[in-house]
């Protein structure tokens, strides 16, 4: 292809200086160097999109791969669409074949009578399957992202991740996220630890049983299944907050405590004076876990404040035209704490829900659905109103917009 090229740029450069006109440069002469010069521009932009097509494609079936991974339930559905990303790749590589077949044809011509009319033929019926090509790629595309996003609802029509913090043994913080992508909300909904589930505490179970029970005891309470959990201890939250620069609080109360436990069997003085505060990883959760001079439920609702902020304070960030410094904050976070979350599917979940809006202060507390009460060893615990969970799950029913 390139002598032919060379020998072409020859004849032009002939013909335009004027030297070896005559009668052997014919008419037939001129419309076959046209259509070689036009043969050669189509070969480049052949090129070029199926670079752009084969990218893409690359790019779905990694997606598609790590669908099939991530949710069993539609593994089948998912399947069926990661064959018909391989058909699609199968189309680009005959027309591949079909190019080299041309250029082929091409040499061949260099010596012979060129069908003008068979050429332009062809070159029609190579566009046209180019862009055919296009329209399949951005089905697989579009149907891959509505994919995706069914994925993320179950039958109650919201995605929920259990958040659980965690200190020593048991979990101080027990929250769920529940996303609603219709009312493009994201509800918090805390529960305290105390509160009593099958004779047990609620922060014993993820210790005890792990993570899928501690999904189902939320169930039991709360009336939505987790589809995923997120666990952060003290150090890997400190980390989390340091890693975006810190938080923005507004605190609405000065709080003060003489009795936050300095991790040396002793106490250290908290104090945080109203108004907004920006803190580091280590004032944002002696802000989010001090209890000593308010209560569990006070703090369960500093806590969802905390979350809020991170969210504000990563969507300041712009993320998503920085590709490589969502990685990097990513890859910390999940690298300190336990969750079944991956790291593309985060990012994933930040790019479809990060601008959602975030409604807090959804505690269950002693002042609506709970009483105080202690069990048979002593322990105080927290029980539902009427015995059991049924006015509880209404109410959630109700905040998380099923």
């Amino acid at each position: 292809m390139q002598k032919l090229r060379h020998k072409f740029n020859d004849r032009i450069n002939d013909v335009l200086d004027g030297t070896h006109l005559g009668p052997k440069f014919s008419l037939m002469e001129a419309s076959f160097v046209a259509v070689v010069m036009a043969l050669m521009a189509v070969f480049g932009g052949f090129l070029y999109v199926h670079s752009v097509f084969s990218t893409d494609l690359d790019a779905k079936a990694v997606q598609v791969n790590s669908l099939i991974t991530e949710v069993g339930d539609l593994k089948e559905e998912n399947l069926l669409l990661y064959q018909q990303v391989l058909a699609d790749q199968g189309e680009v590589n005959v027309l591949t074949e079909t190019l080299e077949v041309l250029e082929q044809e091409i040499d061949v011509l260099s010596g012979e009578e060129i069908d003008i009319e068979g050429l332009l033929e062809g070159m029609r019926d190579l566009n046209s399957q180019l862009e055919e090509q296009k329209d399949i790629v951005e089905s697989v595309v579009a149907e891959g992202s509505e994919f995706a996003k069914e994925a993320y609802v179950t039958a109650d029509e919201t995605f929920d991740v259990l958040i659980l913090g965690t200190h020593g043994t048991l979990t101080d913080t027990i929250m769920v996220a529940s996303v609603n992508p219709e009312l493009e909300t994201v509800s918090l909904i805390s529960i305290p630890r105390d509160l009593s589930v099958g004779g047990r505490k609620i922060n014993e179970y993820y210790n005890l049983y792990g993570a899928e029970q501690m999904k189902q005891a939320i169930y039991d309470i709360l009336g939505i299944l987790p589809e995923k959990y997120v666990v952060v201890d003290m150090q890997a939250f400190v980390d989390i907050v340091n890693a975006i620069g810190g938080i923005d609080i507004n605190v609405e109360e000065e709080l003060w405590d003489n009795q936050y436990p300095n991790g040396y069997g002793g106490y250290t003085t908290v104090y945080f004076a109203a108004g907004e505060q920006h803190m580091d990883g280590s004032d944002a959760l002696m802000y989010a876990r001090s209890r000593m001079t308010s209560s569990d439920f006070d703090r369960a609702e500093r806590q969802q404040q905390v979350i809020q902020a991170v969210r504000d304070e990563v969507g300041e960030m712009d993320l998503i035209a920085d590709p490589s410094a969502a990685v990097t904050i990513f890859r910390s976070i999940l690298d300190n704490m336990d969750t079944d979350i991956g790291l593309f599917e985060g990012i994933g979940y930040y790019t479809d829900f990060g601008a959602y809006e975030i409604e807090s202060g959804n505690v269950l507390s002693t002042g609506n659905y709970l009483y105080s009460t202690y069990n048979i060893y002593g322990q105080y615990i927290l029980m539902p109103n009427g015995g059991d969970y049924s006015v509880v799950k209404e109410w959630v029913s109700g905040i998380v917009g099923n």
